[in-house]
């Protein structure tokens, strides 16, 4: 380690607290990066918001930090929020830099029109605004802060005076053991993993053009893993016994369903908070040396060179389809090394010490 041993904790706010170190998006923006940090010597803390605010309220003991890490900072409750004003005073007191990271465009209510839990009809707008101005009435309190991509950096920096860093997400360590299968030629495999509901209008975007792919390849599958609305499905699809469905895995287990099939898909539609998420599916899919075809989101465009493809009509994604089936076998054997050269847990471990904290 070539730089003094530093105390840093990752702070979790999403609503329950016992389920915080399960949710992928922590997994990936604070358990990652403490993963290198504690390789690199330094002292790491994953907890979640309400355990902090327990501690210092009792007055227990609690390590001086030198940066504080909270994960898509919210307060729901006016209690909650004087809450954080008193812990954030308390930390700034004992010389800890306060660092706010976002990894979706939640944190103004204008942007609730056009998320996709309002676009896909499971939550209604006026919610969603108000979950968003959970996160917006305490952006005023950080020193900086670091988001997933480029068009999250822009639109944050709009909303507050301090700096915000881009960085990107990266392979989860935890999978650097794990060796890339080789997969067998036929069936030929195509793999949608949604995760989490709210993805019915991005997959809506090339369902019929699977359709027809999979009607015309009977030794084609379409194997999804999550949730996804079957009602909204044409009845082909839906209905065929080409799509092999999987519900949500549990992160310790999900490297094993990215670690599959010939080509993943990864459709998104053309809307403002789209375009400020990541390309986390073609970074997982290319360190197991699958190739992904994808919308061509502005995140994407740093992997072009690491095994993506882009689509942006009907006849482009049939187009890409028809061209990895014939091109699957055998699988690419470079993509985990170009996706790792675009961004490591190491350089977030890295950027997080050397631009995030210590920027005036």
């Amino acid at each position: 380690m070539t730089q003094p041993q530093q105390r840093i904790a990752f702070i979790a706010s999403n609503k329950n607290p016992l389920k915080f170190a399960a949710d992928p998006a922590f997994i990936y923006r604070c358990q990652n990066p403490a993963l290198a940090l504690q390789a690199q010597g330094h002292r790491v803390y994953l907890q979640h918001v309400s355990t902090l605010l327990s501690t210092f309220g009792a007055k227990l003991s609690q390590p001086t930090l030198d940066i504080a890490v909270f994960h898509r900072p919210c307060a729901r409750t006016l209690r909650q929020r004087w809450q954080l004003y008193q812990l954030f005073k308390k930390l700034r007191q004992r010389g800890t830099r306060l660092i706010a990271d976002f990894d979706d465009r939640v944190f103004a209510t204008e942007f609730a029109a056009d998320s996709p839990g309002v676009r896909n009809g499971y939550v209604s707008q006026q919610q969603t605004a108000k979950n968003f101005a959970q996160h917006q009435q305490l952006l005023h309190y950080f020193d900086a802060f670091s988001v997933s991509t480029q068009p999250l950096q822009a639109a944050l920096q709009q909303q507050v005076q301090v700096p915000v860093h881009c960085l990107p997400n990266a392979p989860h360590k935890s999978w650097y053991a794990q060796t890339p299968s080789q997969q067998p030629a036929k069936p030929f495999v195509l793999k949608y993993l949604p995760g989490t509901r709210s993805h019915d209008q991005d997959f809506a975007l090339i369902a019929a053009t699977v359709s027809d792919f999979l009607q015309r390849h009977q030794d084609a599958e379409l194997h999804i893993t999550g949730v996804l609305e079957r009602t909204r499905l044409p009845a082909a699809l839906a209905n065929s016994p080409q799509v092999i469905w999987q519900p949500k895995q549990p992160y310790e287990h999900y490297w094993q369903t990215v670690n599959a099939g010939h080509v993943h898909l990864a459709p998104l539609e053309d809307t403002p908070f789209n375009r400020g998420k990541s390309a986390l599916k073609a970074i997982e899919a290319g360190f197991f040396n699958r190739p992904t075809i994808a919308s061509p989101i502005p995140d994407m465009q740093r992997l072009v060179n690491a095994g993506v493809s882009f689509a942006h009509t009907p006849a482009d994604w049939a187009e890409q389809l028809e061209y990895h089936k014939l091109h699957n076998d055998p699988l690419p054997t470079h993509l985990r090394q170009q996706v790792l050269d675009c961004y490591s847990a190491e350089q977030q471990a890295h950027d997080l010490l050397q631009r995030v904290a210590v920027c005036t």
